[in-house]
C-alpha cells in the first residue's frame, strides 16, 4: 500500500531536516538583506521625519561578534560626530524583517540623537526614559506616516525581558502604541508637531504611567 504522505500535498506535515531548516534561514535573511542603497534611505527617511542630517558614519556590526543596534557619539552639542549601528541579524530576531521596519528602529536611533542633549528624570538619571522617549518618538513616525510595520516591531519586543538600561517589553509597547495615536490626533488638533511638543506629551504619558514604571523598575534596581 502506498504510504498517503508520500504525496506531495501531504509534504508539509513532515518534519524539516536541518539542511532544510538552514535554507529555509539563509532564505529568510536574503528577503531582508538590504543593500547599501537600501540602507542609505531607510535612514534618511528617518532623519528626514526629524529634520537632522544624516549620521557622520553608518556601520553594519551583522558580522561583528556581539555587535548591538545602536546609536554613538562623541560630542553630545553635534549631530556631525554621530554614528548609526545596525546588526541585521538581530533585528531579524526581533521581527524587524522589512525596510519599512528597518527605518522605524533607525527613527528609534535618530530619536536618540536628537535627546542627545536632554535630561530626563527619572531612577539612573532617567535611564528608562531616555529609551521610552524614542520608542515614543517611533510611534509617533509611524502613526503619521502610516507605516504598518510598527505592528510587527512591537510583536518583536513585547517579550523581550528589561535591564537597568532598558524598560520591559510591554512598556515600550505602551509607549510606541501611545506614540502612534497621539501624534495624527496632535495634528488634527492643530498641535504643531515640534521635538519640544512631543517631549512634553511624552512627559505627560509617563506621568500618567509613571507607578507602572517605578512598580516595573523594582525588578532591576534596589531602591
Amino acid at each position: 500500500m502506498a504510504n498517503i504522505f508520500d504525496n506531495p500535498a501531504f509534504q508539509f506535515f513532515k518534519r524539516p531536516t536541518m539542511d532544510d531548516f538552514l535554507k529555509r534561514c539563509q532564505l529568510r535573511f536574503q528577503r531582508f538583506g538590504l543593500s547599501d542603497a537600501d540602507v542609505h534611505d531607510a535612514i534618511k527617511s528617518a532623519c528626514d521625519f526629524f529634520n537632522i542630517p544624516m549620521p557622520r558614519m553608518i556601520q553594519d556590526l551583522t558580522n561583528v561578534q556581539n555587535g548591538q543596534t545602536m546609536f554613538v557619539n562623541w560630542n553630545r552639542g553635534s549631530y556631525y560626530d554621530d554614528v548609526l549601528c545596525f546588526n541585521m541579524q538581530q533585528l531579524i530576531d526581533m521581527k524587524v524583517d522589512s525596510k519599512d521596519a528597518f527605518s522605524l528602529v533607525m527613527t528609534h536611533e535618530c530619536g536618540h540623537r536628537v535627546l542627545q542633549n536632554t535630561q530626563f528624570p527619572g531612577v539612573a538619571n532617567g535611564q528608562w526614559e531616555s529609551e521610552l522617549c524614542p520608542d515614543f518618538f517611533m510611534g509617533c513616525r509611524a502613526g503619521l506616516w502610516n507605516m504598518n510595520a510598527i505592528d510587527k516591531v512591537v510583536m518583536g519586543l513585547i517579550l523581550t525581558d528589561g535591564s537597568p538600561s532598558h524598560p520591559e517589553g510591554t512598556l515600550r509597547a505602551l509607549f510606541i502604541r501611545h506614540g502612534k495615536y497621539i501624534a495624527p490626533e496632535m495634528h488634527r488638533r492643530g498641535i504643531p508637531l515640534t521635538i519640544q511638543n512631543l517631549i512634553n506629551e511624552f512627559m505627560s504619558f509617563r506621568q500618567q504611567n509613571l507607578n507602572e514604571i517605578l512598580n516595573q523598575q523594582h525588578k532591576y534596581y534596589s531602591f
